[in-house]
């Protein structure tokens, strides 16, 4: 432990015995990490919350069961439900006392529901407006009140009840993120505008003081320790972290080389999470091709730890998550599509996992992964079983040349089995699991719009078969110019073996593919909740 670091921690139990005495005679983008709320509804089924945008539309929010590995809950619009679906552009989402919460920039709203909900049911979120222009980006929980940052309007809005309570705690300009520490009793708000972080008590509601950050900061995301003695602060403008004393609510200086800030980091440094378990914070830094570990026991940060080389080849990562067990740390790349694992005993990486498919062999474990998933953040479940990753790839359309079912029915059933195959007019990009939309189809045997899940017969052929049709036959082709395109989808990785969750084809093959779970629109962040 450096003799600063020390000292500050010296400083900080001398200050809590005396507290404890005397009561005798917490460029933005968002990504994924876990959110862990105290208290809640005992009977409530931990769970992934995915947001969802769908362009000028309304959002929607997917509900995973975390132990079925199913998505038991959707709300989104539909032709029977036009206003079932979060408010347009979400970015954020947390939760309160049992109940789920989604901050809607577009919409300067805050939608929120609590589970379960009744299967197949209809279910319109309920919604808190927020001030004209608030554009909000972020929330945190503390004094049993939700604070939302308000980027428009330069704000944190509280929310006390399921109801807004104006008016707005006054920060700096355009605040992008709230870092609340584990007792409640202090909230940070990021301020990209002018590089500063605003101090603000949650129990009075009130702005106590201000933290100038280095010139060009640029201030994207934080974090807290787990004692709530410090606040991380990743500063994408000057590639460092600062560190505040949240005893004394000032920035804990850095020592040679890194003289500007606390810490120094890779550069164009993204994201944060803390890991309780070792006391550690890990910091992605795409422009870096790293990842940066800060011990907060010894107050040092470690050399960036490349993803360029083996076994990673990495290109550019984008989230991280540490499993709460802390033995190990994944990191999403999206360029590569893939993910990266961390032994978090030696600090090294050990493995890479493919979102889409493995490179077949003979190919070198190294070779580029097959398929393309684009994953944008990444988190893992409470009990260290599960990790998710959101992937918002999708192609450029392109032309099939043909698309036909051929029915069968069962005649001790009477339901009629529909094998469809898809011929593109070119070698296509898809690989086996991927869900993939079909548009523009013209033959009356099709909506015009479906979603399949189709392995692949041929580079240009796939097939996908439809079950629990009507006793009818049905057979056609389709007008030559139908396209196809990838849908954004959840994948999920296992941690016993560092690999995807797998499921049986629908085609009954015998080759499992990679379980997907539909995100209902381009998917913007993951929560995950108790």
């Amino acid at each position: 432990m450096s003799l600063k670091w020390k000292s500050e921690a010296k400083a900080v139990a001398v200050v809590g015995l005396v507290l404890f005495c005397g009561s005798c005679g917490d460029v933005y983008r968002p990504v994924a990490n876990p959110v862990l709320q105290p208290g809640g509804d005992p009977q409530r089924t931990a769970h992934a919350l995915v947001v969802s945008s769908n362009g000028p539309n309304q959002g929607t929010a997917v509900i995973i069961d975390v132990s079925g590995d199913t998505a038991v809950a959707v709300f989104g619009d539909s032709q029977d439900c036009l206003k079932c679906g979060v408010g347009r552009n979400p970015v954020y989402a947390t939760s309160l006392s049992g109940t789920d919460f989604v901050v809607n920039r577009d919409d300067n709203s805050v939608s929120y529901f609590t589970l379960p909900v009744p299967p197949n049911a209809l279910n319109a979120p309920n919604l808190i407006t927020l001030p004209d222009g608030a554009s909000p980006v972020f929330a945190a929980v503390a004094q049993s009140k939700l604070f939302v940052a308000d980027s428009g309007t330069n704000g944190v809005a509280v929310i006390n009840g399921n109801s807004y309570a104006p008016p707005e705690i006054p920060v700096g300009p355009n605040p992008v993120a709230l870092v609340a520490t584990p007792d409640g009793t202090q909230l940070y708000s990021l301020n990209q505008g002018n590089n500063t972080v605003s101090v603000i008590f949650p129990a009075t509601d009130q702005n106590v003081a201000t933290i100038n950050l280095p010139a060009g900061a640029i201030p994207v995301w934080g974090a807290v320790s787990s004692d709530g003695t410090r606040v991380f602060v990743v500063n994408q403008g000057t590639g460092t972290v600062s560190v505040i004393n949240t005893v004394t609510n000032s920035l804990v200086p850095g020592t040679a080389p890194c003289l500007l800030d606390t810490f120094c980091v890779g550069p164009g440094p993204n994201y944060i999470t803390y890991q309780a378990t070792l006391n550690r914070a890990y910091v992605t830094s795409p422009a870096g091709r790293s990842l940066s570990i800060i011990d907060n026991n010894t107050g040092t940060v470690s050399p960036p730890i490349s993803l360029a080389g083996p076994p990673c080849n990495g290109q550019h990562p984008i989230s991280v998550t540490a499993l709460a067990d802390g033995s190990r740390v994944y990191v999403a790349d999206d360029v590569t599509s893939s993910v990266c694992v961390l032994s978090t005993t030696s600090n090294t990486f050990t493995k890479r996992i493919c979102l889409v498919q493995e490179p077949a062999p003979p190919a070198a474990p190294t070779a580029p992964c097959v398929g393309s998933a684009t994953p944008v953040f990444i988190a893992s479940d409470s009990d260290a079983t599960r990790v998710y990753t959101a992937n918002q790839y999708q192609t450029a359309p392109f032309a099939i040349a043909s698309i036909s079912r051929q029915n069968t029915t069962n005649p001790t059933t009477g339901l009629t089995t529909g094998v469809v195959t898809v011929t593109t007019t070119a070698s296509n990009p898809f690989v086996a699991g991927q869900p993939v939309t079909i548009a523009g189809v013209s033959d009356s045997s099709f909506t015009g719009v479906f979603g399949i899940t189709a392995p692949l017969i041929s580079s240009t052929q796939f097939t996908y078969i439809q079950n629990g049709l009507p006793n009818s036959s049905l057979t056609g082709a389709a007008t030559s110019g139908a396209t196809a395109a990838i849908l954004p989808y959840v994948s999920l990785i296992q941690t016993s073996g560092d690999a995807l969750v797998l499921v049986q084809n629908s085609n009954g093959t015998a080759a499992p593919t990679p379980l997907t779970i539909d995100a209902g629109g381009t998917p913007v962040f993951i929560a995950m909740t108790p």
